[in-house]
């Protein structure tokens, strides 16, 4: 794989690598993949860490949704079909 960086990037990549934070541009590259698909996971278990409070408020007040709906949703958002 390829990546084309900003060349604003590339300079601090090369002065991290340079002052010996990271072995190489590789490395650090990586790290900073790790770290943001971390968080983006994060953040994905809070939104539905959300969504489930949310859902058990309104069950609690009266205003559940039926089951095969919340299924179809579901299978929408994440592109599955039966």
């Amino acid at each position: 794989m390829n990546i084309t960086l900003r060349p604003d990037i590339q300079e601090r990549i090369a002065e991290k690598v340079q002052k010996g934070e990271y072995e190489n541009a590789d490395a650090l590259v990586q790290q900073a993949l790790d770290w943001f698909l971390g968080v983006e996971d994060e953040r994905e278990l809070e939104e539905t860490r959300s969504a489930v409070e949310e859902a058990r408020g309104q069950s609690e007040r009266g205003e559940a949704v039926a089951a095969e709906e919340v299924f179809r949703e579901l299978r929408a958002r994440y592109g599955i079909s039966r």
